[in-house]
């Protein structure tokens, strides 16, 4: 295997790592601390800047996932030509399905959760938001990042079973 396909599998892994490193940050560290030991006022502040920074560096990571997979999958079309759709096409369906679902997710989390919480904008920030709404808003954010955890991990198994299709002799 060639320098430009390691360094290829490596610009795919490392936003990989870094989304699941976020999520598990989010959902393993981010809400015990702000449960644990922060009051009310301090805990709806610390959540809402974590949600305002997690949810756009998430979907980047993931953004990022989805060019470097596709830059991957050229030596496979390449090398493999129409035999590249037999050998290729159940797997990659499987595993873009599987990643699809994590984007939804992350959007809905982002979008649909997040900006609940934080509005649009650095002044959004100050605005006043009930610490009942944030708080459950937190949870819901917390159960869809566990998901995606399982998810991701799923959708590196199945990168797996795809990177053991041989293709270089």
């Amino acid at each position: 295997m060639s320098t430009k396909s390691y360094l290829l599998i490596l610009f795919h892994l490392v936003p990989w790592s870094l989304g699941m490193g976020a999520v598990f940050y989010f959902a393993f560290i981010a809400v015990p601390v702000a449960n644990r030991l922060l009051e009310a006022p301090q805990r709806t502040q610390f959540i809402r800047w974590n949600i305002k920074y997690y949810s756009p560096f998430f979907l980047l990571m993931l953004s990022i996932m989805v060019v470097t997979g596709a830059w991957r999958l050229t030596d496979y079309k390449i090398v493999l030509g129409m035999q590249y759709f037999q050998d290729v096409s159940t797997v990659l369906i499987i595993k873009l399905c599987l990643f699809f679902v994590v984007y939804i997710l992350a959007a809905y989390q982002s979008f649909g959760l997040g900006l609940r919480v934080t509005g649009q904008g650095d002044k959004a920030m100050d605005d006043p938001v009930s610490a009942e709404l944030v708080d459950k808003t937190f949870s819901k954010m917390r159960v869809i990042a566990i998901i995606n955890l399982v998810l991701m991990t799923a959708t590196a198994f199945v990168g797996l079973e795809l990177s053991r299709i041989p293709y270089f002799k």
